[in-house]
């Protein structure tokens, strides 16, 4: 089997100690480090690590996008997709490191971390109705409801989700999307820089439904 992490990197190494953590449990693991600030990482592990600089757009969804995008035909089984600064989303990496096991183990197709906000926060979960969500960082309270009717994804009248998009899934799941599909989408991620935000609510029923 083959797992790569994916890390969105911008201004926080916190995601360091959880990759020595997975190296400590003996994951055999890639981790492709996207760098979309102007800080150089000093990578010190002792596992393999690519980085790869991007420019600063799209928040981790257009990060996200993109490494599916490019490796499309090259997917590992399972991908772990994560932000940099684990130690505001993640309470216990030990949880987190048994929630991915747990993951590959029962071969489960595609699975969303409950995060939280800031460190030592409460976990975080929206339930959106027929698209509607009402949140200062969105463009508009249907701003989930347009990107689905722009993009072709069914929308439930009702989901609950977490957010913060740390997710783990199958390449089978990704695949199951046809990769104009996700040129499409970044296309339109990139039309308003709040869009951001909207995928962060939709990665659930994208991959599930």
């Amino acid at each position: 089997m083959t797992f790569d992490i994916i890390v969105a990197y911008y201004n926080n190494e916190n995601f360091y100690k959880l990759l020595n953590l997975f190296d400590s449990h003996n994951f055999d693991y890639k981790a492709i480090i996207y760098n979309k600030s102007s800080n150089e990482l000093h990578i010190e592990m002792d596992v393999k690590i690519s980085n790869f600089n991007l420019n600063n757009i799209g928040r981790e969804s257009e990060t996200y996008l993109n490494h599916i995008i490019k490796n499309y035909d090259n997917l590992a089984e399972y991908t772990l997709f994560i932000q940099d600064d684990t130690n505001n989303h993640i309470n216990n990496y030990n949880n987190f490191i048994e929630f991915c096991k747990k993951v590959i183990n029962d071969k489960i197709q595609f699975q969303l971390y409950p995060c939280s906000w800031r460190e030592n926060g409460y976990i975080n979960t929206r339930t959106i109705n027929n698209g509607i969500c009402d949140l200062h960082t969105l463009a508009s309270n249907n701003s989930i409801k347009k990107c689905c009717e722009d993009n072709d994804i069914y929308l439930p009248e009702q989901y609950t989700t977490f957010t913060c998009a740390f997710f783990i899934c199958h390449k089978n799941i990704i695949l199951k999307h046809k990769k104009d599909f996700y040129i499409k989408l970044r296309n339109w991620l990139l039309t308003d820089e709040k869009n951001g935000f909207v995928l962060e609510h939709i990665w659930k029923i994208l991959f599930c439904i």
